[in-house]
């Protein structure tokens, strides 16, 4: 996987980087992302910092990462993956340096700044694309065993990270942080990520011309381009704002805290066996179909809900919501390469993602807009569900597109 002449690879010729994108997830996404409530209500107990201004940091760095991937996506194109990572570690020390020291509100909004554009550029992007672009069978297996690591990072690392900001404090557990985001994806940016850049000039020689042909303003207008666009921006009105609502609904409907954690704790878990039960069923049964039955499954469990207050009903809504969330991160990156193609897939994936990105980001805000003016969250998941039922309603419009024969490109 790491020579130029490997150009394309089944999953277990490309293992050493689905391997690197669990361990790179499990550490930085679900860490060093994952784990940022965590320490909000360390700092602002340490502090005599708002919650809203630690808030409006976090929502800054979220969308300084947002901008940042289409620019990563093209550097990935023209480089490969190791530079942009690199950079993105740079970025990430200098901002977890900040943190460790700060005195100021300020100071934490200047770094998640650089936390927004190095995880950006070094956490999951990236190894998605090289994936996406070098296992081109069982690729969505793949991309779902890499992404799995964030779901269990997330699980393993948000606890111990709350005992060691009791034992430690806040500060030196971010300095202990920090060194683990940073040092941990170093051996494999040498040994275990691909070399140069993801498509040879020989593969894509050979490969002839892309499904998404031309370049400018022209190919955004290709079909099939708009309708990815939609189930990029779509589900993700939905996806996180059900991530960050679901304790205040469950508490809000008579459960307690411990309950409404403990759900969202374990619809993360069943996410990840979503990722890789969705990838392994995008790979054997099509991708738009499993797609479709993923959107299908996350309307009916937003749904469960309204009865969310009885046990069966919540143990429904967690078991068939985690299953839907892990399968549509598994099934989208193969879909997109076969609509977008494989030149230039890294900026034109990034520019679409940029868009969902900003949705995910949208969603929380219009949910607590929702219980704002009614008091209730009934028409937040009710725009929730609408969100889910126009993705499924577009996917059925999604063009079968098959990606062209790639003949195998010897070593130079």
């Amino acid at each position: 996987m790491t020579g130029r002449g490997s150009e394309r690879a089944g999953l277990r010729e490309g293992l050493p980087l689905v391997i690197a994108g669990f361990v790179i997830s499990f550490v930085l996404i679900g860490g060093g992302v994952n784990s940022v409530g965590v320490f909000l209500n360390a700092i602002a107990q340490g502090t005599e910092w708002t919650r809203s201004a630690l808030s409006l940091a976090v929502g800054v760095g979220a969308g300084v990462a947002a901008l940042c991937v289409p620019a990563v996506g093209l550097a990935v194109d023209r480089v490969g993956v190791r530079v942009p990572m690199t950079g993105g570690l740079a970025l990430l020390a200098a901002g977890f340096s900040i943190l460790v020291g700060m005195q100021a509100p300020w100071q934490f909004v200047a770094a998640n700044v650089l936390l927004g554009a190095g995880f950006a550029a070094s956490a999951l992007f990236p190894i998605t694309v090289a994936i996406t672009l070098r296992i081109r069978e069982r690729t969505a297996l793949a991309l779902g065993l890499a992404a799995a690591g964030s779901s269990a990072g997330a699980l393993v690392l948000a606890p111990m990270l709350q005992l060691a900001i009791e034992a430690l404090g806040w500060r030196t557990t971010y300095l202990v942080l920090g060194v683990a985001v940073v040092a941990t994806p170093l051996p494999l940016l040498a040994f275990a990520l691909p070399r140069g850049r993801l498509m040879g000039p020989a593969a894509v020689k050979a490969r002839g011309a892309a499904p998404l042909a031309g370049s400018g303003p022209l190919e955004w207008l290709q079909p099939g381009v708009a309708t990815l666009a939609a189930l990029l921006v779509l589900p993700n009105l939905a996806t996180f704002a059900v991530s960050v609502h679901l304790v205040p609904y469950l508490t809000g409907i008579g459960l307690s805290g411990r309950t409404a954690a403990l759900a969202l704790g374990t619809t993360v878990g069943i996410s990840a066996l979503g990722k890789i039960l969705g990838g392994a069923a995008g790979d054997r049964l099509g991708l738009r179909a499993t797609l479709q039955g993923a959107l299908l499954l996350g309307f009916v469990s937003l749904g469960l809900l309204a009865w969310a207050s009885e046990p069966r009903a919540l143990v429904g809504f967690v078991a068939l919501y985690g299953l839907a969330l892990g399968t549509y991160v598994a099934v989208i990156p193969p879909l997109a390469r076969d609509v977008l193609g494989a030149e230039r897939f890294g900026a034109r994936y990034g520019t679409l993602q940029l868009g969902g990105m900003l949705a995910a980001a949208a969603g929380p805000v219009l949910a607590g807009a929702c219980f704002d003016a009614t008091g209730r969250y009934r028409e937040a998941i009710g725009l929730w569900q609408g969100a889910l039922a126009a993705a499924l309603a577009v996917s059925l419009r999604l063009r079968a597109v098959a990606a062209p024969q790639e003949p195998q490109v010897a070593a130079p």
